[in-house]
């Protein structure tokens, strides 16, 4: 593979994009019919699901010059705000609107939503903002109502496995059997980024290795599991950055789901486990910082092994 197969098979036009009704479709199209955004939107979901690239697509087919992109998750100090107003405030120079994309927009501060609530509706008259969002519960209700939503919803199994294999028979790689790629889906379902960047790490030589014959050594979930049991609490903080970047911590708690047997192999222990698992992925949804309660999930399942 001479490109990355996330990258190699990113929609760039509406065509490419996957819908979940007809109305999402309809609305898109329209915007791009009118070369306009008739409102501010909010794109939420699991990671994943097409957000940024329905983005990509968007930017494409409007022809959009005129934007700003910003990552909320490293731009979160005053003057990062502070720039957006001073971006927003001023009118377009040659296009109809000009456009502010805020991605990760759940890690922005209280304070940095409600300053940008009130510029939403000042300069609404030039500038659309684009907010994405894993944790839409974290989104202020002023922020909220402002916005049109649309919910990116993971793709259908039976879908997720037909794209999977269509992208697997374009490139011609080959494998030894189905289970080979079941076991990928399995994995990974149902973040497809993931999925694709898996695939692309082993493969060699166009060939997809399975992952039962390198018992997961390759990939990141698996190491964390197999090392946390003899792992200090500072050898273990630095693991979760290393391998569970913030937006993979839900995939992680479903992982651990789907492979009690890498965390130990005494069955009489996966009840226990499980209810631990489930606990902390509830606390997952209000809990300030989420590598905290993904490290205390961990120490208290290796307290009860």
């Amino acid at each position: 593979m001479s490109q990355v197969l996330t990258e190699k098979y990113r929609p760039t036009k509406v065509t490419d994009l996957v819908f979940i009704n007809d109305d999402y479709e309809n609305k898109f199209k329209s915007w791009i019919a009118n070369k306009a955004l008739d409102t501010h939107v909010i794109f939420y979901g699991v990671p994943g699901t097409g957000k940024s690239s329905s983005i990509n697509v968007l930017l494409n087919e409007l022809g959009i010059k005129d934007f700003i992109r910003l990552n909320i998750s490293d731009k979160t100090s005053i003057d990062d705000m502070r720039k957006i107003i001073d971006y927003a405030s001023v009118p377009p120079l040659n296009d109809s609107f000009k456009l502010v994309i805020l991605e990760e927009f759940e890690r922005a501060s209280k304070q940095a939503q409600c300053s940008l609530k009130y510029v939403m509706e000042q300069f609404s008259g030039w500038c659309r903002f684009i907010l994405t969002t894993n944790d839409i519960s974290k989104i202020d209700d002023a922020i909220i109502s402002r916005c049109q939503l649309y919910h990116f919803n993971t793709l259908k199994f039976d879908e997720f496995v037909a794209r999977i294999a269509s992208i697997i028979s374009q490139e011609s790689i080959s494998f030894d059997t189905t289970d080979v790629i079941v076991k990928y889906v399995q994995t990974y379902y149902p973040d497809l980024r993931a999925c694709l960047n898996a695939i692309t790490q082993h493969t060699v030589d166009n060939h997809l290795v399975p992952m039962m014959d390198t018992n997961y050594s390759n990939d990141k979930f698996t190491q964390v599991l197999t090392s946390f049991k003899s792992s200090d609490l500072t050898s273990l903080k630095k693991m979760i950055v290393e391998y569970i970047s913030s937006e993979e911590v839900v995939l992680f708690y479903q992982f651990m789901y789907n492979h009690l047997e890498v965390i130990t192999a005494d069955k009489t222990k996966w009840d226990d486990i499980l209810l631990i698992i489930a606990d902390y992925l509830f606390k997952h949804e209000t809990v300030a910082y989420t590598d905290i309660n993904l490290a205390a999930c961990l120490i208290e399942i290796k307290k009860c092994l």
